[in-house]
């Protein structure tokens, strides 16, 4: 039985799967099972041929779940969290879950997969999956606040209860990018885990280079359909056009990261097919730390500076729309402001402040040259220099500081940045709190420019228990009205320009879950 967690009142006492974006308004007391695409023997070419290259900007560096270089290890099959995330972001599907009930306001109850083993052989028990959660709760950074103070206990060898400390009918979202491991083999392996892991996946790695390559072949011992696929080869190629010349040279049946220049390339070409993702926002981000950047005046006139309908209409052009805050426009818990590009009274703040253009017409003010170092990577680089343009224009003056797409996420953990295009891409969900809470409260790990404001932080905590699916709504719609007149960040479009892209022999793929490598995919027959 799958249940709205939106829609859900504590008075009832019990919580079902979370289903459909209609559910988000109202309770359906239906059960909806998640059937993935099937394939027919006469579609499938030979064993031998079920391999799959897949071409990527994103790389794991560690086989260790909690690294935050871990990348993709769920989204190619290597990792099993709990449950997944529907792709329009507003309901959970089963993975090594098999049912979860909030049985009372903050406890939750959770049946596992009785069948489900490590790669080691080892069975997946209640207890090994709370230990795992509990690993990624004191060493995985991106969950220290998601998972602060949440007690995950064994109730039954494959049940598991979750405490949480407040209210929250939405909290298993939280889980949906922790793959489940083995933490009783970290002792055994010592550095080797690293490097071997110990998960659950329907994928099992014969070959790990960090930050380079990883293979796969089925792992027998998974609770699930065996994969058609035989064997699995994921290739970091950070450069767009490179990843596109070998899906048309038969090099790659798979790229993970298509740009919209090439998406444009992409879709001239019949042979391949693109799978969309749901669009999501596309925001830059402002360390508050620095001393400049914590002045709101600052903050406001770089905005000003950006001419969004220049991205949107020409840059990210047909794939994008103009930016209405955290949310995508359109959504009941959107705002719908956009940021304003006003040259002239962006120069007008810097003047006021005292920055003064020099004779190259960059600002200048007691000796000090007006300029900032841009973060930026990958599928962002385009539009950064774009930026460091129209900022020119005002007389700011930008350096580009270049890194690999996995490089950036301990940097901005860290907080070594001063201005970057970093997609935290918040998009559709049934998670309001989690996605707005994660960004934007002040105690959070991944609120990156360290941003603060005490009646964001109260409504923020106001909507973690409200169930009214209006009034959360509401609350949502409160807080990016804040973060708007704050000039928290600068959001740059809604768009839905990150796409996959297969060869036309690939097939199955799973339209909830279009970015992973799933059972159901195979090669045809060509």
């Amino acid at each position: 039985m799958m249940l709205s967690p939106i829609a859900l009142s504590s008075r009832l006492g019990l919580l079902r799967r979370v289903l459909t974006k209609a559910a988000l308004a109202s309770c359906l007391l239906v059960a909806v099972p998640h059937l993935a695409p099937q394939a027919s023997a006469a579609d499938k070419a030979p064993p031998a041929q079920q391999v799959l290259r897949l071409v990527t900007a994103n790389m794991p560096r560690s086989l260790d779940p909690t690294n935050i270089d871990a990348q993709r290890l769920i989204n190619n099959g290597f990792g099993e969290p709990l449950v997944h995330q529907s792709f329009d972001g507003t309901r959970l599907i089963g993975a090594l879950a098999t049912d979860w009930a909030m049985v009372e306001p903050t406890r939750w109850r959770v049946e596992l997969q009785p069948q489900a083993r490590f790669w080691s052989g080892a069975p997946v028990t209640a207890e090994a999956v709370a230990a795992s959660l509990r690993r990624h709760q004191t060493e995985n950074p991106r969950t220290r606040t998601t998972l602060r103070d949440v007690e995950f206990v064994a109730a039954g060898p494959n049940t598991l209860e979750i405490v949480t400390p407040t209210e929250n009918p939405a909290f298993l979202f939280s889980l949906v990018t922790l793959p489940i491991e083995n933490v009783a083999a970290i002792a055994a392996l010592g550095a080797a885990y690293a490097t071997t892991g110990d998960m659950t996946g329907y994928f099992r790695p014969v070959e790990f280079i960090p930050g380079e390559l990883i293979a796969g072949v089925p792992f027998d011992g998974h609770h699930g359909p065996r994969p058609h696929l035989e064997r699995i080869e994921a290739r970091f190629v950070v450069d767009p056009q490179t990843r596109y010349l070998a899906l048309l040279s038969g090099q790659a049946e798979m790229d993970a990261n298509v740009q919209f220049e090439q998406r444009r390339l992409y879709l001239r070409n019949p042979a391949i097919t693109i799978t969309e993702r749901a669009r999501s926002t596309w925001n830059v981000w402002m360390n508050y730390t620095h001393p400049l950047l914590g002045d709101p005046l600052m903050r406001q006139a770089l905005s000003l500076g950006v001419n969004r309908d220049e991205i949107v209409s020409r840059v990210m052009a047909p794939f994008a729309v103009m930016s209405t805050a955290h949310f995508p426009a359109g959504l009941p818990y959107a705002i719908e402001r956009t940021q304003r590009f006003d040259p002239a009274q962006a120069r007008a703040i810097l003047d006021e402040m005292g920055w003064v253009p020099g004779p190259d017409g960059i600002r200048r003010k007691d000796g000090q040259v007006l300029e900032f170092r841009v973060l930026t990577y990958g599928w962002w680089q385009t539009i950064a220099v774009v930026l460091e343009s129209q900022w020119r224009d005002i007389g700011v003056r930008v350096s580009l500081q270049v890194v690999e797409p996995a490089a950036s996420n301990q940097i901005m953990l860290d907080g070594a940045f001063e201005i970057a295009t970093y997609c935290s891409c918040p998009a559709p969900t049934g998670d309001l709190h989690g996605q707005l809470r994660q960004y934007h409260h002040s105690g959070s790990v991944q609120n990156w420019q360290r941003y603060a404001n005490a009646d964001v932080d109260a409504l923020l905590e106001a909507l973690r228990t409200e169930a009214d699916p209006e009034l959360r709504y509401a609350l949502a719609r409160d807080i990016q009205e804040i973060l708007f007149d704050d000039t928290a960040l600068l959001w740059v479009s809604n768009a839905s320009v990150l796409s996959n892209a297969h060869a036309a022999q690939v097939r199955g793929v799973d339209p909830e879950r279009p970015s992973d490598i799933t059972p159901g995919m195979f090669i045809a027959v060509r």
